[in-house]
């Protein structure tokens, strides 16, 4: 019997398929179509939003959502938040118009925001709507140019914490006409062309509180911190390791025309050309609570420099002596204890001796880790010992180490015969 073109088309046999052969052959095309459009979705730079993993209510996730920082910034509604998985991002951030929280994921390694070349900020917030955002938890680095900054807060009262702004060219963070608070953060080698290679702050009233600024440098003003105008708050946290590269004041802080407050917070090992290694205020007032003053350097005034600025300080504590660490009108140091023994310090200047003659501050001709100032020279001419005996300008015929002359004119040794050697020497 022939096959009917009703029964040809349902099957070869003229038979039905089964209803669940139906439903499995639909769902492997379904399962195929949805995973397809998942791997587009991750696979092409140019759609942003994929499917969620695990969505939660109120959370912007990247990149499980968002590819990319921005983006999720972007679609956040008023108090939503923004939450980074650890990775590199390669991009510039800015947020305005909304409060938002940005943050890393807790119990993993913070989230790298690179600038990769680009100028400007990495991560710039801005205007009154945007107080109230916070950040936590990430890394912002590799900002160029003079405007390459960390971080650029502007006019927005903001919160940051446990974050790590390091490798910027316009200085760590910058902060204007702000009283934004940060806890727990790291501003470690970045530079400025000009002022405030960690820090920066125009006419805002910031807190640092447990921070940690180090290791950065400015040219002329506040290798680690410039503050003008307004209030600059500084509470247990640390200054170290600041400098200013061709100019003169403030390696570790610079503060002009507003008002410091430090408390409980050590300033070491900081470097000016002028004045002021660790701190120098100008035209306003500082007051210095708690804080210790270890290993500052300086032309003068190597740990605190003024101009026209009222300073006190209350049980701080300064390693060096009083004459030479202090410089400047309206300097109150009553409460401050002044000590040469917290390192090898011989030349009583309040740097390590080693750490100065390791970055060429002060020579050491005989390499014996002494600054060449402390060690002896008993013809008074300005060179050491022992430099002399080696050079061959003058004679140790018993090898102690102090020239022949020396020891016969201080009547240690005879020269009978008045030749300039000791007796008993032999000719040489």
């Amino acid at each position: 019997m022939k096959q009917s073109q009703c029964q040809r088309q349902r099957g070869g046999n003229g038979r039905r398929l089964p209803h669940a052969a139906i439903l499995l052959i639909l769902s492997a095309f379904v399962l195929s179509a949805f995973f397809r459009g998942v791997f587009l979705s991750h696979s092409s730079a140019s759609i942003n939003e994929i499917v969620p993993v695990n969505p939660i209510a109120g959370v912007r996730q990247v990149p499980s959502e968002y590819l990319t920082i921005q983006a999720a910034v972007d679609a956040a509604l008023y108090g939503e938040t923004v939450l980074v998985a650890s990775g590199v991002y390669r991009e510039n951030v800015s947020i305005s118009g909304k409060k938002i929280t940005l943050r890393g994921i807790d119990g993993e390694a913070r989230p790298q925001i690179v600038g990769e070349g680009r100028l400007g900020q990495i991560l710039h917030v801005y205007g009154a709507a945007a107080t109230g955002c916070d950040f936590g938890h990430l890394v912002l680095t590799d900002g160029r140019g003079s405007k390459g900054c960390g971080l650029l807060i502007d006019s927005a009262d903001v919160l940051v914490r446990d974050c790590v702004l390091t490798g910027n060219e316009g200085g760590g963070a910058v902060n204007v006409g702000s009283s934004s608070a940060f806890y727990g953060c790291t501003f470690e080698g970045n530079g400025a062309e000009i002022a405030g290679g960690g820090f920066r702050n125009e006419g805002g009233s910031p807190t640092l509180t447990d921070c940690i600024v180090r290791a950065n440098t400015a040219g002329t003003f506040g290798g680690g911190i410039y503050t003008s105008s307004g209030r600059m708050t500084l509470m247990n946290s640390t200054i170290s390791g600041n400098a200013t590269r061709s100019g003169a004041w403030g390696g570790g802080i610079y503060s002009g025309a507003g008002e410091l407050l430090a408390f409980n917070t050590t300033i070491e090992k900081n470097a000016s050309l002028d004045s002021g290694g660790g701190v120098f205020v100008a035209r306003g007032e500082a007051s210095l609570s708690g804080c210790k003053f270890l290993g500052n350097y300086s032309a003068r005034g190597w740990s605190i420099g003024s101009a026209g600025a009222t300073v006190s300080m209350n049980e701080s504590t300064i390693c060096g002596d009083a004459e030479n660490s202090t410089l400047g009108e309206g300097i109150n140091n009553a409460g401050v204890t002044f000590t040469s023994g917290c390192f090898a310090d011989r030349n009583q200047n309040g740097r390590d001796d080693a750490e100065e003659i390791a970055l060429g501050l002060t020579p050491d001709c005989d390499g014996n880790g002494v600054p060449d100032a402390q060690d002896p020279d008993c013809n008074q001419n300005g060179i050491v010992d022992r430099c002399e005996i080696r050079a061959g300008w003058v004679r140790d015929c018993n090898n102690n180490g102090v020239p022949d002359r020396c020891e016969i004119d201080l009547g240690l040794e005879t020269d009978t015969d008045g030749d300039g050697r000791i007796d008993g020497c032999g000719a040489e």
